[in-house]
């Protein structure tokens, strides 16, 4: 069975964010295997919680499945965005793991312009040399609107590199808003580079982001389809879950994520294929 975590967008909703304690511990309690931190620009404890990783196995019980930042490209190495993601890649302990997202802040590229990946390959070469020292894997992250906004552009800079400390991380949101086409050419392209999948409901909207983020058993996005493809692949890593935007009370939301998730495995061990469509 596959390790499983939940983002820690779940726990951001319009009255504040939980601690980091209080994730674990909830984390923990539901039989999740992993937490996860998100490096939010300009929240300054999420920084400081790097700190706290590498005692989350003993005070918890748990892995940390990563830790996600965003690059931008366009910045010159010594601004204090990029140098602080440098020392973060060189100095993090208690995880083994960074999803790194690239956008190009105000240069005027397009998403997915190949315009940018000299640009990308030259600052990725940086990174991957420090965490070369610390054996540290870095996963690219697809995200809508970013300049890496589709499977297709992560997938394009890690063969250009090459290198074992890289691969990609799956979003089924970011693919579904952005096209949300040709699943089994997605994944299976994607296979030999996955570090992680990360999950959730969505359906298409015309308002905010072009797609929800729900459980995983809502919206019109057929996870049950997604894991099948999985599952015929032969994926053994980490599955997460995204909860960016959902609000309301975090704890009940993995929860059912957590029981539809075991219930799809079940059903698939019974009914392999169910999950293949004509």
């Amino acid at each position: 069975m596959n390790r499983i975590y939940g983002m820690d967008t779940f726990f951001y909703n319009s009255l504040g964010n939980y601690p980091f304690n209080t994730r674990c511990e909830m984390l923990s309690e539901l039989g999740y295997d992993a937490v996860y931190l998100t490096l939010w620009d300009e929240d300054k404890q999420a920084w400081r919680d790097l700190e706290r990783l590498p005692h989350v196995k003993a005070e918890y019980g748990l892995e940390v499945a990563a830790v996600y930042a965003v690059l931008d490209l366009a910045l010159p190495k010594d601004h204090p965005h990029v140098a602080r993601i440098f020392s973060m890649l060189a100095q993090l302990q208690g995880c083994s793991r960074v999803e790194l997202a690239l956008t190009m802040g105000d240069s005027g590229m397009k998403p997915s312009d190949p315009e940018g990946d000299a640009l990308a390959l030259e600052r990725l070469s940086e990174l991957l040399a420090i965490v070369e020292r610390n054996g540290i894997q870095i996963s690219l992250y697809h995200h809508v609107y970013f300049w890496l906004e589709r499977w297709e552009d992560a997938l394009r800079l890690v063969k250009q590199l090459n290198h074992p400390l890289l691969g990609i991380t799956f979003s089924s949101f970011h693919w579904f808003a952005v096209d949300g086409s040709n699943l089994n050419g997605a994944l299976s392209a994607c296979a030999p580079y996955l570090h992680a999948v990360n999950l959730c409901g969505s359906r298409k909207q015309d308002k905010g982001l072009p797609a929800s983020i729900e459980c995983i058993d809502a919206g019109e996005l057929d996870i049950f389809a997604v894991m099948g493809v999985l599952r015929g692949l032969g994926y053994e890593g980490f599955v997460g879950f995204q909860g960016y935007g959902m609000g309301g009370d975090p704890y009940s939301r993995l929860e059912r994520n957590r029981d539809v998730y075991r219930s799809m495995l079940d059903r698939l061990e019974r009914h392999p294929s169910w999950a293949l469509f004509s």
